[in-house]
């Protein structure tokens, strides 16, 4: 098994600390914190499958998933986190939550949420979407699942993620991809009664085909402005009725299109590849007719105009990098490696 990858706050500077541990953690989550920071990371991949991690910090950290970061991140995962000490609370449109000790819950990366950990050591699975969705029922809502205090198959499950973290270093590569298909087959029997279920299809068989091609032209034709709804239904030779069913639960077919679209924009805001690209320019690319149109919809979405986004992504290159390591590496180098890591897990 290759080595884990650490940090610890100890070994640095306070404010290259810092700094580090917040850049490693920005494709997840945006965070606030305040006092003395004390902190620890240590990640291991299981063979590319899935990452497991464990973190702890000093006293409260608030984190944010916004709907920029989701568009940005690259980061398309399941997070299930294990408590193991303090408190961790989370907020999203479903309501709060409130993890016990011992226990695990969910979190769905392409999910805005907002909350807490204090003083909350925790192991954590970042499993990518794909993985963990074919494993479960088409629909299935896993955001926010969690098992009760004292539940029995919440403490399996908590004792079969500890364990996990207790053996990975000593499995070879082959073993720990054996170890993560096992993990995903348990996890996923274990959180069957806890899915919410969406709305039924009239074939469930051919609802994820349908959807795959349907997103994958969305994709391919995003720079289109006459491609909408009745354009998507042409190409799928499928009903009206039917090609909404897919993307109910997003708002239908056109809010998915524009969302797309939209995404697409602050991504190319946030890629220095595109920085020399006039934001008009970037918005006829992915299927805009309008600036004003455009203009409005993105502050819809992301809550600031495109300008305020850009703005934002060039005050964040512009900060110094962290002091150098005593080996000569940029101490920013560790931040760098858990972002790829998070990234490339495929499942």
């Amino acid at each position: 098994m290759p080595k884990s990858l650490k940090f610890d706050s100890s070994a640095l500077k306070p404010k290259d600390a810092e700094e580090i541990w917040r850049d490693a953690l920005r494709p997840i989550y945006e965070i606030k914190r305040a006092g003395e920071f004390r902190a620890k990371i240590e990640t291991w991949d299981l063979g590319g499958n899935m990452l497991l991690t464990s973190h702890s910090a000093k006293d409260e950290v608030q984190f944010q998933r916004t709907r920029r970061q989701i568009a940005i991140s690259g980061v398309d995962h399941y997070l299930v986190h294990c408590l193991l000490g303090g408190e961790l609370v989370s907020e999203s449109a479903a309501g709060q939550q409130r993890v016990p000790l011992r226990s695990i819950a969910v979190r769905d990366m392409a999910v805005e949420n907002i909350g807490f950990a204090r003083d909350a050591p925790m192991l954590t699975l970042s499993i990518p979407r794909a993985a963990l969705d074919k494993r479960m029922p088409e629909g299935a809502r896993l955001h926010g699942a969690s098992f009760d205090a004292g539940d029995r198959i919440g403490a399996l499950v908590s004792s079969h993620i500890c364990a996990l973290a207790q053996t990975l270093t000593d499995m070879t590569m082959d073993e720990s991809r054996v170890a993560a298909e096992a993990t995903l087959g348990f996890l996923a029997a274990c959180l069957l009664p806890k899915a919410e279920r969406g709305a039924s299809r009239d074939d469930p068989r051919l609802a994820p085909l349908l959807r795959a091609q349907a997103m994958s032209l969305i994709e391919h034709r995003l720079a289109e402005p006459e491609f909408d709804a009745e354009a998507l239904q042409r190409e799928l030779k499928v009903s009206r009725t039917a090609l909404y069913g897919l993307f109910a639960e997003s708002g239908g077919v056109a809010r998915q299109i524009r969302a797309r679209r939209l995404d697409e924009a602050m991504r190319r805001l946030a890629d220095p590849l595109h920085v020399r690209q006039r934001i008009a320019e970037i918005a006829f690319a992915v299927g805009f007719s309008s600036e004003p149109t455009f203009n409005r919809a993105f502050r819809e979405r992301f809550g600031c105009s495109p300008g305020e986004a850009r703005a934002d992504v060039d005050a964040r290159s512009a900060k110094p990098p962290a002091t150098q390591q005593p080996i000569g590496k940029p101490t920013n180098e560790i931040a760098a490696k858990y972002q790829a890591a998070i990234r490339n897990v495929r499942g």
